[in-house]
């Protein structure tokens, strides 16, 4: 006789039982991988945009100041703007319209990074201390040569990033940015979180 061979019901409900259990157990931390990666990459793409401003500071012999509109609390939108004289050193970066004399730019190229060039993180992930203000790099060797407020330069964040997922320390990762008067600007990541960011010291 030709027997027939294949699985049983019973088999066939207990393997999928156990993918659904490795799926349940594998889900959480590839959710926590993709939010650190995400969080990440927004902090990495903020701060090279500031070291830009310095760089460009020092190349062009000529201050560029950095300006930013968000909130003290969780930012649902925000924006960091560059630009350079004879623009205003506060320029708006919400402004569409290049002639307007506070549109963010330096030599007529826009420069401005906003909320939607982070859409794949949560919407209110985004701090600033304080909430609207700006600072100046200067050229020479791109220090820090003026500033809207004292709480940009008290060795203390200036920006910090966190991950959505919870509230106050059971949040899973979080990132500070902060600046020096000789223009140094570290990333940093917060002691109170869950989960160590791989690569970025503790901040003090």
């Amino acid at each position: 006789m030709n027997r027939q061979k294949g699985f049983t019901l019973i088999e066939l409900m207990f393997t999928l039982l156990v993918v659904a259990i490795s799926v349940s157990l594998a889900l959480p931390a590839f959710q926590a991988f993709r939010e650190k990666r995400n969080l990440t990459a927004a902090a990495e793409d903020i701060s090279s945009y500031v070291r830009s401003a310095q760089a460009l500071a020092i190349k062009k012999g000529q201050p560029v100041s950095v300006s930013w509109l968000g909130s003290s609390s969780h930012s649902a939108d925000f924006c960091i703007g560059l630009s350079a004289p004879p623009k205003e050193p506060n320029c708006d970066c919400r402004l569409t319209d290049p002639s307007s004399p506070k549109f963010c730019s330096i030599d007529g190229i826009p420069f401005q990074l906003e909320k939607r060039d982070f859409v794949k993180l949560d919407r209110e992930f985004m701090h600033f201390r304080p909430a609207v203000g700006h600072f100046t790099f200067g050229p020479v060797r791109g220090i820090v040569e003026s500033w809207s407020d004292a709480e940009i330069v008290d060795n203390d964040w200036v920006m910090y990033m966190h991950s959505h997922e919870g509230s106050g320390s059971t949040r899973l990762f979080g990132l500070e940015i902060s600046i020096a008067l000789t223009g140094r600007l570290d990333v940093c990541q917060q002691q109170n979180r869950k989960t160590r960011v791989g690569g970025y010291p503790e901040c003090p």
